[in-house]
This record gives C-alpha cells, structure tokens and sequence, in this order.
C-alpha cells in the first residue's frame, strides 16, 4: 500500500468539509455553524468610562475584611459610573516604605482614584496626595491637615461600602466621568 503526503491527506479532509458545507447551503438547510435564523443575543461587553478608580490593600489582599468591603463599594461605584476599578496588594511588611512604591504604580497606570485600604497604604495615600493634585485619593479614618483632594472616611464598620461608593462616586465625576 502507498502512503500519501500528510499535506494530501490533509487536503482531501479539508476539501470533503468544505464541499459538505457547499452542499447544505446549496439544499438551503441550515449550516451547522449558524444561527439556524434565530436571533442571537446583543454582544455583553460593558463599555467603560476612561477613569481607573484603583484599590491599594495590604498583603492580604480582598481577603481582609475592610478591604472587601472597600471593594465592594468601588464595584457599586463602577457599576454606578462605568469607571474602571482593580486593586493591587502590597507585598512585603505593612510599612510606609514599602507600600510607596505599590502607590507609585497606580499613579503610573493612570489611576484618577485611589483608596487605600490598611495603615501602611493610608500613610502611602497621603504622602503622595500633595504631589498629585489631579488625583483624588480617599483614605479611612481623619486626614487632619491633607490636600484637599483627599477625601478622609469617617464611618461605622458596616458602612465602610457606602461610604467608599460614595467617595469614589464623587471622585470619577470630578475626574471627568
């Protein structure tokens, strides 16, 4: 028995499907690969505002609790905005030094808003605020003395996601979304 080339084999495969399909449309029966004249449904892409809302937590990351619920808030807000929300965790110990460089890269992403969310990544928020007047960033707990695009929380535990929907809100319109 000869063998045939695989680009033949391959060919003689292609060639067969093809001319199946040549033939149902041909028949006027429906193709397997279409919508068989039903209506499908409009595309679920959700169009966004171009304003990043942004999240900075401790190393835990949304398994903190006050961090979840920050996050929640932010989603509420988006879903009130159409803004852009992400969060990133800081690595490393809960200290200043190290949570500045994680606050650094929002501000390089192009984060407009930028909570922050445990002790570390407030101190970062507010060290950064007076250096970027265009950025609103929203902090937990009193900001006596911060620039006035700091918005300081002051709330009960459970209304930590209202308050930060509210904050962020707030901080996508006076951004421009």
């Amino acid at each position: 028995m000869k063998r045939l080339p695989g680009r033949w084999v391959l060919l003689g495969v292609c060639t067969a499907v093809a001319g199946v399909g040549i033939g149902l449309a041909v028949s006027g029966a429906p193709l397997p690969w279409s919508s068989a004249g039903r209506v499908l449904p409009l595309a679920r892409a959700r169009v966004y505002e171009s304003v990043d809302a942004c999240l900075l937590t401790g190393a835990q990351g949304l398994a903190d609790p006050a961090a979840a619920q920050a996050w929640a808030g932010m989603e509420d807000a988006s879903r009130a905005t159409s803004a852009r929300v992400s969060y990133l965790a800081v690595t490393g110990p809960a200290t200043l030094a190290a949570a500045e460089p994680f606050a650094g890269s929002l501000l390089v992403q192009g984060c407009k808003v930028i909570v922050a969310s445990g002790a570390a990544e407030r101190a970062a928020a507010l060290a950064e605020a007076g250096r970027f007047g265009s950025v609103r960033f929203v902090v937990t707990g009193p900001a006596a003395g911060s620039p006035p695009n700091v918005t300081a929380l002051a709330f009960a535990p459970s209304g930590l996601e209202a308050s930060v929907a509210s904050a962020v809100e707030a901080g996508v319109h006076a951004a421009g979304g």
